[in-house]
C-alpha cells in the first residue's frame, strides 16, 4: 500500500461544489446544509486547528466521543488528515489517546495524559460554555480563527484509520478511502449509527458521488421530509 493524502482525495473533486453533501437535522428544528464546498472548509479549518494546537500526527490515537453529527464527521475526517487513528471511547486503546475530542470534556473516563477539545453541537453555538473545564480546548469559540485551506502531507496507506471495540481488524486508510460503493443519490441516515461505523459508509457513498441527509435522535424521517430533500434511498443497517 502507498501513501497518499487520502481526506485530499476524497473533498478536493468537491471543493467548488454548491451541491449539498452533507444536511444535518436536530430534534430542536435546526437544519444545516453544507455543500462540498462548505463541508471541505470545516474540514480545513479544523485540519489546521488540530495540527496547530495539538500537533496530531500519523498514528496519534484520537477518541471521538460524539454521536454521529456533522461536527463529529468533520473532526473525523480532520484527524485523519494527519493520519491518526480513531478509536472507540470504550476500547483499550482509548487510555492511550493523545487527544479526547468530546462533548463532556470534565468526563472521568478521559485519561489524564490526553488533550482535550470540546464541542458543543449546536450550530449557532460560539462557545463551549461554562463547563469547559479548566484544561480542554473550546472547538467552538477558536475553530473559526484558522486557516480555510489546508495542505496535507501524504501519510501511510498502511496505518490504521478506525479501530473499533469489538476485537475487529484495524480499518486501514487504503482501505477505508478505497472501498466501493453503488450511486444511490440522495441518502437518508440516522445518527443513531456510533460514529465509527457510519463513517466508513459515508466515505464510500461520497466517493461514489452521493449526498446524506443525517438525522438526530429524535428526528422523525416523514414523508415530507423525504419530498424535501428528495430522499432516495433509506440506509437501515
Amino acid at each position: 500500500m502507498t501513501s497518499s493524502t487520502f481526506v485530499e482525495d476524497l473533498l478536493s473533486p468537491h471543493r467548488r461544489s454548491a451541491s449539498p453533501w452533507l444536511t444535518w437535522y436536530a430534534a430542536n428544528g435546526e437544519r444545516i446544509e453544507l455543500s462540498g464546498r462548505v463541508f471541505d472548509n470545516w474540514v480545513a479549518k479544523s485540519a489546521n486547528m488540530l495540527s496547530e494546537l495539538f500537533s496530531l500526527d500519523e498514528g496519534d490515537i484520537v477518541v471521538v466521543n460524539l454521536s454521529s453529527h456533522w461536527k463529529s464527521l468533520v473532526l473525523a475526517l480532520a484527524s485523519l488528515h494527519h493520519g491518526a487513528t480513531l478509536v472507540d471511547a470504550g476500547g483499550e486503546l482509548a487510555a492511550e489517546a493523545a487527544l479526547w475530542i468530546t462533548d463532556a470534556p470534565n468526563d472521568a473516563q478521559i485519561p489524564a495524559s490526553a488533550e482535550i477539545l470540546a464541542v458543543n453541537p449546536a450550530a449557532l453555538a460560539l462557545s463551549f460554555g461554562d463547563d469547559l473545564g479548566p484544561v480542554a480546548e473550546d472547538f467552538n469559540a477558536s475553530v473559526r480563527t484558522y486557516a480555510d485551506q489546508f495542505y496535507p502531507s501524504a501519510v501511510s496507506g498502511t496505518a490504521a484509520a478506525i479501530i473499533g471495540s469489538t476485537g475487529a481488524e484495524p480499518l486501514t486508510l487504503q482501505s477505508l478511502f478505497d472501498a466501493q460503493a453503488e450511486s444511490r443519490g440522495t441518502i437518508l441516515v440516522r445518527a443513531e449509527i456510533p460514529l465509527l461505523e457510519l463513517l466508513p459508509y459515508a466515505v464510500a457513498q461520497w466517493r461514489a458521488g452521493d449526498a446524506i441527509v443525517l438525522l438526530g435522535e429524535g428526528v422523525e424521517a416523514t414523508e415530507r421530509l423525504h419530498e424535501g430533500e428528495r430522499i432516495t434511498f433509506d440506509y437501515l443497517p
